[in-house]
């Protein structure tokens, strides 16, 4: 499947801290590391992974931080030359760590402003865009159904019924978000019934996620897996809305197959933080084969 894949990207700076609050010291020798974050960024990686043609539309700068972007994407098979060059200065981040806890500092300019505009060649040929719930995508979504290509959308986290500034999304053929309240079902039946989608999806993290599809009542309930590793890493539910996107659109997967690939995806994640790149489409079987450690426990 040919993807293009409109969020955010990052370079991103980690610094391991003794405690938080971090005490003052003049000097640190400390092992710093660098790496590339953002929802678009983990979503395209993920797609990579799994064998999709990808290519990210994310807006970054002419400086070392884009470069950062262009070199990480290169390295997971990930194609940025779509990506437009049009800011001032890249976006970025710092993050502190200590113990599995994370502080971010994310400086992200003008980035959450920018508009990325694809050509009608760029869009005729993909057969998925997906777009994530922080850039202005509105007119990008409508070029996409104007020209029959599908839309994922990906909006983090909400807490209520579509705003005004959603709208847009409501067209989409799959929407993903993340909710950590507890009237799920109702929420979720708000978004289902205002939605043109496929198929809509709630994640409610450890509680795993629910769907629904068009024309039944019926509220999908899929668990989430547990195959080991300690906190949850940045990018999961990038990750999660990714591999959803892949198994409905590429492999035609029904909605709960769909579902069950997207919740090992993540707990795969989880126990793999360091290999994002390993996460192929014969590992996730394999996964998806394996007794969570919670039954093995018991």
């Amino acid at each position: 499947m040919r993807v293009v894949v409109v969020g955010m990207a990052y370079a991103v700076l980690t610094l391991p801290v003794d405690t938080f609050p971090v005490e003052y010291r003049a000097v640190r020798d400390v092992p710093i590391s660098a790496s590339v974050g953002g929802s678009g960024f983990a979503a395209a990686r993920t797609l990579a992974a799994l064998g999709d043609e990808v290519y990210l539309a994310a807006p970054l700068g002419e400086d070392a931080e884009g470069v950062a972007v262009d070199v990480a994407a290169y390295r997971y098979g990930v194609n940025s030359a779509m990506c437009p060059r049009s800011l001032p200065r890249s976006p970025r981040a710092v993050v502190l760590e200590c113990d599995g806890r994370r502080q971010m500092s994310r400086d992200l300019g003008e980035a959450p402003t920018a508009r990325v505009d694809l050509d009608l060649g760029a869009l005729a040929t993909s057969e998925l865009v997906m777009v994530d719930g922080v850039l202005p995508t509105a007119a990008l979504i409508a070029s996409a159904q104007a020209t029959g290509v599908p839309v994922a959308a990906a909006l983090g986290t909400v807490r209520e019924p579509p705003l005004l500034e959603q709208q847009p999304y409501l067209g989409a053929e799959l929407l993903v978000m993340g909710y950590g309240g507890h009237d799920e079902e109702h929420l979720l039946r708000t978004w289902r019934r205002r939605s043109a989608a496929r198929l809509v999806v709630l994640t409610l993290g450890e509680r795993g996620a629910v769907g629904m599809v068009p024309h039944s009542e019926e509220v999908l309930r899929v668990p989430a897996r547990q195959l080991g590793g300690g906190p949850r890493p940045p990018g999961v539910g990038a990750t999660y809305a990714a591999t959803l996107a892949h198994y409905v659109f590429a492999r035609g997967c029904d909605a709960r197959t769909a579902m069950e690939h997207a919740a090992t995806a993540a707990a795969w994640t989880i126990a793999h933080p360091g290999e994002p790149d390993g996460l192929r489409e014969d590992v996730l079987e394999a996964a998806a084969a394996r007794p969570d450690e919670a039954a093995q426990a018991s």
